[in-house]
């Protein structure tokens, strides 16, 4: 069943595609594609089109701002993991966006509406192991000796300072 906002959802050798008519909203489409689908956990891989009316967390000399972008910009490069808990999707749409052919913003995507068609695409992940201690035993061995050495490393006392 294709819900509203949602033009095409095909889920076959492991890639799911969503493309999205004019005016739809991307963060909700993508989740609705999720749920309808039941996926566990996902990669973006390539988007393409225009996004208007963009909400986008930007980092500038270590401040966390948020700006908005009213005009069509588009679609340079994405990327972002999607991991389902419990009944929510956890993940971000990390996106480049073109503001002319020389200036580009990279950041989140906290809000965007399509600007006529948008197909964005997922690689579908079907083993996924959510605790450090899944696995084989031999892989739980290595990790827990790997656990000792670090925290044996970190634990030494500190050897005196001696200026002379």
């Amino acid at each position: 069943m294709i819900k509203s906002g949602m033009q095409d959802i095909s889920a076959k050798n492991n890639y799911l595609t969503v493309v999205l008519d004019d005016g739809d909203e991307v963060i909700h489409s993508i989740e609705s594609a999720f749920k309808e689908q039941d996926i566990k956990k996902a990669i973006l891989i390539s988007a393409e089109g225009k996004l208007r009316d963009s909400r986008i967390a930007i980092s500038r000399a270590g401040t966390l701002r948020q700006r908005i972008y009213a005009e069509a910009l588009n679609i340079k490069q994405v990327s972002g993991e999607f991991n389902k808990v419990s009944k929510d999707y956890f993940g971000d749409v990390n996106i480049s966006i073109e503001k002319d052919l020389i200036h580009v913003v990279n950041g989140v995507l906290l809000k965007g509406i399509s600007d006529g068609e948008v197909i964005f695409k997922f690689k579908i992940i079907k083993n996924i192991g959510y605790g450090i201690n899944e696995g084989t035993r031999s892989q739980s061995k290595n990790r827990n000796l790997v656990k000792e050495k670090i925290l044996a490393e970190t634990n030494k006392k500190p050897m005196p300072f001696i200026i002379a």
